[in-house]
């Protein structure tokens, strides 16, 4: 057993000591890429002009073996190079290569023992006897005329297992020697005459470690920290150590690494005892640019502390006494998916246990440790929740089925499956189907979102992946071998369901559940743009509004918090950066979590005084603005009112801290930021003020923002309130806004005695509108209003703000102090909807606000719990009369009118 014994209990600071102690970081023994050998290498190559090559066996830059896609010619050449003279081996006229480019072909080069054989299009275009010791690493080239981007590299084994991957997305992470990311955002560009040569390849590997260990004496407790460069999972005794998936947490790796702790002392025996990790690529070079990531090679560090009932403490780590192999998945991959081999899975049954003879794996190596700080881990884990049974199953081609889950999800698909040894299931996700029944891959972009299970031949088998997700409704099944059944395993971080709401309305009820499922498929361990397509990454703005949208139905300050670390050193514009400043004020307004603001403060008052620095004169002309109002397209039209979002942010940003400098008494700086705030309002009506109640262009979105955050003069309220009206019947009754517009739509209309028209507009069933995507069967909210558009995603979180009207508006439940510590309940009953109840869970308990009218009359019932007092007011016009406001105390009360 690794580790000494210990007779006092461990303390808090063990916990913080954890990247301290004994435990050393390890990886598997690497193999270098000049080593590759019998290798498959594919590669899309998009040719510019002149032809390209693609490299294998390469030893330096003066020998090495070639294909050669000869646009000039029309021709593929397979060629040899020693001490640079290039000697050709064969050649063949390419059909695929005689247009003039650009053009793209897929090329693969399968290098075997005894044949050398070039695919392009998936069809054999050449083949030639293998010359022997051609051992190497690969790279790419371009001759005299020639130019050339290429994009999505893979590597394989003689087994089909992967060796290295790059998609090029990232600048930082070329991994070649000359080249450079293309303007597209993927793709190695080489310009005419450059060779690119592989010099240290990232692996794209998904090692197994185990180390077995025996426990002396009766276990008291048994706790493991484990933290992995590196998607990981945990196993103890052949048992999953709980029911977390996608760990660990994604963060800036740079400042923070999240450790996981486990408590697994129901998995610990006395005697015999083994620990098992399995790891995946997960946030790795081939994550999206605009993300956190991996940069390096896999590793892990795990500490297994045991308290023995006699007292003693002892601990298993992480060195090189542990054991590392192949695990049985040969492929994986955030975005493309994963190929588990079940033949592997067979040979190595028991991997994980005490009893397994781990005869031929290798011994671990000690890693170098990361940049990046230990630190626990207190966010709520993503989990896997319980499957969906497909509603539907089409056959829309011979060997084909098409399963329809009913509900876009992110997640994957379960299935069990029966077949001879070698079959397989291949597993292809999307949120869309054609008019025949296929599976439209539109918006996974270029995530290739496919699973493929290869079965081990021992009957009924079950797989679903470990590495990967997918955002789908639909899943297209194919191959070889019998599938007897899929289920759609959603997962999202364990978040609790603090909040209901319900109506008598059937629109604005799925309206509800498409905004609860947006927020759910976007909540892994950061709040993600989108969950289907190759991005998936942390989106400042799309989180800050929906926030208290997410409140509203779920627990979500643990999530919040994280995050909110996650992001303090954001120096954007104020529709991005400033979700670090109001984010805090909304723990504090909706939790009572003072803590929040204190931690936070320093990063939200220096953001502000940031943003005074750099705009001086109070108007803030730079960022997304509103962001994907209704368009044509194209990347310029996804803008809407920049200057007036960002200007209207700033002056809630900064009010947003000095009301945080006045609930942690600092009395100067509440005066400081007050003032300020008052300055950009001032500068805000003299910039953007018309006259009349018109705001800039007069849009909806201008008229929005200031009255949304109290920067419109008493007196012109009424004037700017009839503009916005005026603005929608321009657009006919529909709504004209994107994300920051959307978010307050509703509350501004019912603010302003305007709830019919809110509610109308969300009734709309042409384009565009929520009702309008409803109809066109939408189980989550899109990207654009549009169906298909230059921005892909069918869902997209980021319009769901509109959400926490239903709870604060609707059902009318607002806290007039933090925590819930009193209560006010106003609700705005639109007409035409008979009922509305809303329920939310607060620090405080329960608070209940129900209404409905039946015979003539309008009945409201409230919950308030213990500790609180509310203010409830029926609504303006009941029994004709001005809206009545009444005291109550704890308890049910009834209101009849």
């Amino acid at each position: 057993m690794t580790g000494t014994p210990r007779t006092q209990s461990p303390s808090a600071g063990d916990r913080a000591g954890f990247a301290d102690g004994s435990a050393r970081w390890i990886a598997r023994p690497a193999k270098e890429a000049r080593e590759w050998d019998r290798v498959a290498l594919e590669a899309k190559v998009a040719v510019e002009a002149g032809g390209a090559s693609v490299l294998f066996g390469v030893r330096d830059e003066r020998h090495y073996a070639g294909v050669e896609l000869n646009a000039a010619e029309g021709c593929v050449v397979l060629f040899e190079t020693e001490d640079g003279v290039r000697r050709e081996r064969v050649r063949a006229e390419a059909e695929e290569l005689k247009p003039p480019p650009p053009w793209t072909v897929a090329v693969r080069i399968e290098q075997g023992e005894d044949a050398w054989s070039v695919r392009l299009n998936g069809r054999p275009a050449l083949a030639a006897p293998a010359s022997a010791g051609r051992a190497g690493t690969v790279g790419f080239a371009t001759g005299p005329g020639q130019a050339a981007v290429f994009r999505e590299l893979r590597v394989y084994d003689e087994t089909g297992r992967a060796l290295y991957v790059n998609r090029f997305y990232d600048p930082s992470v070329i991994q070649f020697g000359a080249g450079r990311i293309d303007g597209s955002g993927s793709g190695l560009r080489l310009d005419e005459g450059q060779l690119s040569l592989c010099e240290a390849p990232l692996a794209a590997d998904s090692p197994l470690f185990r180390k077995s260990f025996e426990a002396e004496g009766a276990v008291a407790r048994a706790v493991v920290r484990a933290y992995a460069i590196g998607w990981y999972e945990l196993r103890v005794n052949g048992a999953k150590a709980d029911g977390r998936v996608l760990a660990p947490a994604n963060s800036p790796y740079e400042r923070r690494l999240l450790y996981d702790e486990y408590d697994v002392t129901p998995l610990i025996r006395r005697g015999g005892n083994a620990i098992g990790l399995w790891l995946g690529n997960g946030y790795n070079l081939n994550y999206s640019r605009w993300g956190w990531k991996w940069k390096r090679d896999k590793a892990v560090l795990l500490e297994l502390e045991l308290q023995l009932e006699d007292g003693s403490v002892r601990r298993i780590v992480t060195d090189e006494t542990w054991r590392t192999a192949d695990s049985p998945l040969l492929q994986n991959d955030i975005y493309d998916g994963e190929t588990f081999d079940g033949r592997r899975d067979r040979e190595l049954a028991g991997w994980d246990t005490y009893e397994f003879q781990a005869d031929g794996w290798a011994p671990a190596v000690e890693a170098v440790p990361p940049e990046g700080r230990l630190e626990p881990n207190d966010q709520p884990p993503v989990v896997a929740w319980p499957p969906l049974a497909p509603v539907r199953v089409l056959r829309p081609r011979e060997g084909v089925r098409v399963y329809d889950f009913g509900q876009n999800i992110a997640g994957w698909v379960r299935i069990q499956a029966r077949g001879p040894a070698g079959s397989r299931v291949v597993l292809k996700y999307s949120e869309l189907i054609d008019a025949e029944g296929n599976i439209d891959p539109w918006t996974n972009r270029n995530a290739a979102a496919t699973d493929v299970y290869v079965l081990g031949g021992s009957g009924v088998e079950s797989y679903e992946p470990r590495f990967t997700y997918h955002g789908f409704r639909y899943v297209e099944a194919s191959g070889d071998a019998e599938l007897l059944e899929a289920a759609a395993v959603p997962i999202h971080a364990d978040v609790r369901e603090t909040g209901r709401f319900a109506c008598s309305d059937g629109l604005l009820t799925r309206l509800q559940s498409n905004i609860r499922w947006s927020v759910l498929n976007n909540l892994v361990s950061i709040p993600t743009d989108c969950c289907q397509r190759d991005e998936r990454t942390p989106c400042l703005m799309d989180s800050a509004v929906v926030e208290e949208a997410a409140i509203h139905n779920f627990g979500m300050r643990l999530y919040y918090r994280k995050w909110l670390a996650d992001i303090e050193d954001s120096l954007s514009n104020p529709d991005w950066s400033g979700d670090k400043v109001t984010l805090p004020w909304h723990l504090y307004w909706y939790y009572g979590d003072k803590e929040a603001l204190e931690r936070h403060y320093e990063a939200m008052r220096s953001y502000v005084d940031h943003l005074a620095e750099k705009w001086p004169d109070g108007i803030v002309t730079e960022g997304f603005g509103d962001w994907c109002p209704p368009n044509e397209d194209g990347w310029d039209n996804y803008f809407g009112e920049v200057a007036i979002v960002n200007t209207a942010l700033y002056y809630r940003q900064t009010t947003v801290v000095s009301q945080t400098a006045g609930a942690l008494g600092l009395a100067e700086d509440e005066a400081k930021y007050a003032e300020r705030a008052s300055r950009v309002r001032l500068a805000f009506q003299e910039r953007f003020y018309r006259g009349g109640g018109v705001y800039g262009s007069g849009s909806q979105t201008a008229q929005l923002m200031p009255l949304a955050y109290g920067m419109v003069p008493d007196g012109e309220r009424e004037a700017a309130a009839d503009r916005l009206e005026a603005a929608i019947a321009e657009k006919g009754g529909h709504l004209d806004t994107g994300i920051y517009g959307t978010r307050y739509l509703m509350d501004v209309l019912a603010d302003n005695g305007r709830i019919d028209l809110a509610y109308g507009i969300l009734k709309k069933e042409e384009y565009p509108g929520f009702g309008w995507q409803i109809a066109q069967g939408a189980t989550t909210l899109w990207e654009q209003w549009s169906f298909k558009g230059g921005m892909h995603s069918h869902d997209h979180a980021m319009f769901g703000g509109i959400g926490a009207s239903f709870y604060t508006r609707i059902g009318g439940i607002r806290p007039l102090t933090p925590g819930y510590g009193r209560i006010e309940i106003r609700p705005c009953p639109p007409t035409g909807l008979e009922w509305a109840e809303a329920r939310l869970d607060t620090v405080k308990g329960t608070v209940v606000s129900a209404w409905r009218r039946e015979a003539g009359r309008f009945k409201l019932e409230v919950e308030i719990p213990e500790g609180t007092t509310a203010v409830v007011a029926l609504p303006a016009g009941v029994d004709g009369e001005e809206a009545k406001e009444r005291e109550v105390g704890p308890g049910r009360h009834f209101f009849e009118a």
